[in-house]
């Protein structure tokens, strides 16, 4: 759904609102004579994180949908290092994800959304452990976001499966440091790549790497010593 043409937005305006807000547009691979017809038939899946920005800027719940899809795993992974209950983890990974929705236009760089996200989803967590579990009232916008995408609201089924998956990778990772269980995971649960965690956590590769050989030794000597691995 796009709200953008609800209020009547023309493939002009949109062009010439994507051109105020980020007048470098073009160097994110985004050509403006295409804008248009990104907006009218969109295949976000093949689209990069960069446009997807734009196009909900634009209005687009589908496309910061797909962005919603794609992060999901990762803000998950970094509010879960702060939280323990279940249904803790998914309020604040709703609320994260509506909060970067609504702060879009306070992003200068479209291509740091990554990174901007990951502090998002880090400040979110530590706020609801000091307020001990404490959620502000959904706003009508945020119920409505709510509502019109899928990624954001899971449904009972996958918050079942992500209670097992939290409570079996406690189990294994019980002990690491949080810079290392947070590298593991995106990288063989969430399955990003290196360069992708480097971006999410805004940091170099080399950090990255190192995180990830430092953490399997030491879930290797944990394994060994409690199962004989």
């Amino acid at each position: 759904m796009v709200i953008a043409e609800k209020h009547g937005f023309k493939e002009k305006i949109e062009e010439e609102f994507v051109t105020i807000i980020f007048p470098s547009y073009v160097s994110y691979n985004i050509e403006r004579k295409n804008w248009g017809n990104v907006m009218k038939s969109p295949n976000w899946k093949d689209r990069n994180d960069t446009e997807l920005v734009i196009a909900a800027l634009l209005g687009s719940l589908d496309a910061f949908d797909e962005l919603a899809l794609r992060f999901r795993p990762a803000v998950e992974t970094v509010v879960s290092q702060y939280l323990k209950s279940v249904r803790d983890i998914e309020d604040v990974v709703q609320d994260v994800f509506l909060l970067a929705f609504k702060a879009l236009p306070d992003l200068e760089e479209p291509n740091k959304f990554s990174s901007w996200l990951y502090a998002i989803a880090k400040n979110r967590a530590i706020r609801h452990q000091e307020k001990n579990g404490r959620m502000e009232p959904r706003s009508e916008l945020d119920i409505f976001i709510l509502k019109n995408t899928e990624a954001i609201a899971p449904d009972p089924s996958q918050i079942v499966e992500q209670k097992v998956t939290h409570e079996l990778l406690h189990l294994i990772l019980n002990g690491l440091s949080s810079e290392y269980k947070t590298v593991l995971e995106l990288r063989y649960w969430d399955e990003m790549s290196v360069k992708g965690i480097a971006d999410f956590l805004a940091v170099p590769e080399s950090t990255v790497k190192w995180r990830l050989y430092k953490a399997k030794q030491l879930l290797k000597q944990r394994l060994e010593k409690i199962g004989g691995f």
